[in-house]
This record gives C-alpha cells, structure tokens and sequence, in this order.
C-alpha cells in the first residue's frame, strides 16, 4: 500500500511536498511521486519532447532523493508518464495499491464548473484524495507538533462511513481535533423523529436538537484514538456546504473532511463536495463510499420496538418482540396506532392496560413502556417512533394472506420496510 503525490511543477506542487512526504512517514506508507506528461507535448518538435520528458524525468528523480534525506526511512518513488493527468493518476493509484492520493491546489473558487485536475480526480477516484491547501498544519501534525484541526461532516447514509473510518486511522498515528457535525434541515427531522411543528421555524427546539446530537453522538461512537472529539449539529437554513466552510472558518480547521457517494455521471460532484472544492480555503479530504472498511462490532439489538393493532397477528409479533427483548434483557417499548375512534386519555388508558396485558408478568426489562397514538398513518408514525426512541429492531406482524388482499388493503408492513432503514422483523402467523 502507497501514498500517491500528483506532481505537476506548479508552485503548489512544490510546497506541497514536504507535507505529503511527512504525511507517508507518519503513515508508514511508500511515497510515489507521480507526473503525467500532457498530450500537448508532442507539438515541441522532433527531439525537443524527448529532451523535456528526460529533464522532467530527472527532475523528478532528484526531488525524490531529496525527500528521502529529509525523511528518514521513508521510501520515495517517481513515475513519469504521457497522457490525460486525472486518468493516469488513477491509473498509477490503481497500479501502486495506493491508499490515499494527495494533490496540492490553492483552489479555485472564481471557476464554477469541475475543471481543474484535483476536482476531476476527487470526482472519480476510488480512494480518498486529500486536496491540499496548506501543507504546513500537515507537517506539524505529521511530526507531532500540534494536533490536526478537522471539521468532519457527517450524512445519515453509508456515504460517510469511509470518512468515518478514515479519520479514526489518522486519529490512531497523531492527535487530531475533530468536531463532527450534521447539517440538518428542522423541518426534514421534526418529520423525521414524528415531533410536533413549533409553527415558529425560527425558535429552536430542545427535544429535536437532543436527538439528532444524540444520533450524531452515536454515528461517532467508534471514532477513537488521540485529540478531542466534539459533537455539534448543526440547524441549517442554506447549503450544507456553507455551513461546513463558516464552522471551518471559525474553527480555524485545517481540514475539512467528506464522505462521496459513487459518481452518477462523468462530470460532476454531489454539490456539497462540489463546493467545498471549489471555495474552501483550508484542505479538503473526500473519501468515496467504496472505501473497504474494516469489519465492524456486531450490532446492538437491545432497544426493540413492537408495534401490534392489537389483532391477533399484531399480538403475535408483540410475543416474539417479548422473547427477544427477554434473551438480551433489552428494552422493550409497545406501540399501538389509533386510526379511528375516539381521541381521549380513556381511550388511551384503555389500550395502554391493554398493552402490558400483552407481555406475561414473569418477564422483566430494565425497560418496558407503552405508546398509544391516535395518527392517520401506522407505517410512518412507526417508522418516526423507531427513529425517536432509536429501536435497535422493529418488530411488526405481516399482514394479508395473499396477493390480492394486499393489494385492496395495503400492507402496514410493507409500508414500514419502505419508510425505515431500520431492521424490521416481519412476524408470519401460521
């Protein structure tokens, strides 16, 4: 495994090695210097191409040599070869088993559209690249002189586990400050978690913030190793990407590090990558969601969350639900949705007595605890429950007994599947 520096011969270029040779010597990693000469360069003449390939050759050579002498131990290879730069860096990555790809720009935010070589080559590659702005907070953090100052944004979706597990890797060599944070739309979680509008979309709301600090709290939970970790979602209004660039600004990051969905297209970002690219005046390291991530602790399944229309099917996931909560002396939490009927605290206090009527009085959980909701929807407010209390596990019972009856009444179950990206057991009554 390789570190792969694109060398160009720019300005940038040459400040930026000393950082990328200290970044391979903390990491342990080979050193390949990389330069693609350009197409254009059969336009010099007969002869003269040859002579500029051999200089640049030598070059880079040299500068490798160099680098060895300031970094002791570390190994440094060059590779000089023709063609379009982003494809044959991608190659040599490809070529070198390269973990990371390092390219220096000093940005480009008067260009809106993906034309510079670091953005394509963020755009497409398969491991991290870290596009480096200033070199000089890597070589302190690389040589153990001050810790690494990074804003980590986090999404709810595996786009950002790389991230995740990159940053926890460089965290393990040398201290790096981290704040992680989640830039969320109020609107979008107050539906999400099945909270009550405020109708005041300027007031803040302490049980919306509670839970998506306490969810980001837990996306964060493995991220271990050396410097601070903080926690700070963030309410957003405009583009995420901005709110990243102002925390980074006040936070006076380094860096700013990113998860990467694969690339829809051959031309263009996801706009919150597009834009940290494009403006930041820190670095910016992409890590793309096909990153091999290491295998993770087994899942927790100890928050259960069973939901029954108090039928005799809905009643039969409530006994496994039981079975498994009482296996792992979990939680145990019962819902029931009233679609229709009345709308009181007798009625809730009915169906409540109901509900614990269902689970036998020789078991017990460190939790058990009922909820009534009159709503019109079961699968959402299930869906929203889950995400509330955050269930390790839905249970919920199938409904219909074929094809047909599904269709003309609808599955609650198959709705739930569709709105949750929970695990869901699905309990059949024979």
């Amino acid at each position: 495994m390789t570190i792969v520096y694109s060398f160009d011969f720019s300005e940038a270029a040459y400040e930026g090695l000393a950082g990328a040779a200290a970044i391979a010597a903390r990491l342990g990693r080979p050193l390949v210097l990389a330069y693609a000469v350009g197409p254009g360069i059969r336009t010099l003449g007969p002869g003269v191409a040859e002579r500029v390939e051999d200089a640049t050759r030598a070059r880079l050579e040299g500068l490798a040599a160099e680098l060895k002498t300031a970094e002791a131990g570390l190994k440094v290879a060059s590779v000089q070869v023709k063609g379009d730069a982003v494809a044959e860096l991608l190659q040599i990555a490809a070529d070198h088993r390269a973990e990371l790809l390092i390219v220096s720009s000093p940005g480009h935010p008067e260009q809106r559209r993906m034309s510079t070589v670091s953005e394509k080559v963020a755009h497409l590659a398969e491991i991290p690249v870290l596009v480096m702005r200033e070199p000089g907070p890597w070589r302190d953090w690389a040589r153990g002189r001050r810790p690494l100052r990074a804003i980590l944004g986090l999404s709810r979706d595996r786009s950002c586990l790389g991230a995740l597990e990159l940053t926890a890797r460089l965290r393990a060599v040398a201290p790096c400050n981290v704040i992680a944070t989640e830039v969320y739309s109020p609107s979008a979680m107050t539906r999400h978690y099945g909270l009550s509008e405020t109708g005041r979309p300027d007031r803040e709301d302490p049980e919306l913030e509670r839970l998506v600090e306490r969810d980001l709290a837990k996306r964060t939970a493995g991220l271990t190793g050396l410097g601070e970790l903080k926690i700070r979602p963030h309410p957003g209004t405009r583009r995420a990407a901005e709110h990243l660039l102002d925390l980074a600004e006040r936070e006076q990051a380094s860096v700013v590090i990113t998860g990467r969905h694969k690339p829809l297209g051959p031309f263009r970002l996801e706009s919150v990558t597009e834009t940290l690219l494009h403006e930041a005046r820190m670095s910016v390291l992409v890590v793309p969601d096909s990153v091999q991530l290491q295998p993770s602790a087994l899942p927790s399944c100890r928050r259960i969350l069973a939901a029954t229309d108090l039928t005799e099917a809905g009643n039969e996931a409530v006994r496994y639900a039981t079975a498994l909560a009482a296996s792992v002396g979990g939680w145990l939490h019962l819902l029931h949705v009233v679609v229709a009927g009345d709308r009181g605290w007798e009625e809730e206090a009915r169906v409540t007595s109901q509900l614990r009527e269902l689970v036998p009085e020789d078991c017990s959980f460190p939790v058990l605890s009922t909820e009534v909701v009159f709503a019109r929807e079961p699968a959402a407010c299930i869906a929203t429950t889950a995400e509330r209390i955050d269930a390790d596990v839905i249970c919920v019972a199938a409904q219909g007994k074929g094809r047909l009856e599904r269709l003309a009444l609808g599955s609650v179950s198959q709705e739930v599947l569709a709105k949750t990206q929970r695990p869901v057991l699905v309990v059949r009554r024979n």
